[in-house]
């Protein structure tokens, strides 16, 4: 998988948590990459309805509020038609791993696919922000104890 959900659920806290009006340049410089590479993904959000976007002072915003935002309703928005594992098609069937092998696995990769989505619609983005505090929370508490 590559990076485009982490960015996404990036994005998404940034624009919930933030008072500044929200570009793509600032949440480029947020993310640490190019601000069309953000675009991409904001026009992704923007098309799952997740987030709007305006020209002035409203800059990107958040569609709904954040416990209503479930972290599969984000991954579905930047992967609509993925499928997390792939069993590849090279295998040579005159092999008796080869013939068998994509079988043996797609019951396991369905499974490990449907328990991720199952994992992700439990966690809404309000629930990843607190995460996010209590982690930020625990280490400045650490970093007090020194």
């Amino acid at each position: 998988m590559d990076t485009k959900f982490s960015i996404a659920l990036h994005v998404l806290v940034y624009i919930s948590e933030t008072t500044n009006i929200v570009t793509s340049e600032l949440l480029a410089k947020s993310v640490g990459t190019n601000a069309s590479h953000i675009r991409k993904i904001i026009a992704l959000l923007k098309d799952a309805d997740i987030i709007e976007s305006s020209q002035g002072k409203k800059g990107i915003m958040l569609k709904t509020k954040v416990d209503a935002i479930t972290l599969d309703s984000v991954y579905f928005a930047v992967y609509p038609e993925k499928e997390l594992l792939h069993v590849h098609d090279t295998a040579n069937q005159k092999c008796p791993v080869g013939e068998n092998i994509k079988e043996a696995l797609l019951p396991i990769f369905e499974e490990s696919e449907k328990q991720l989505i199952l994992n992700l619609q439990r966690k809404s983005l309000k629930s990843l922000i607190e995460d996010m505090y209590k982690i930020y929370n625990d280490k400045n508490e650490f970093k007090e104890k020194k």
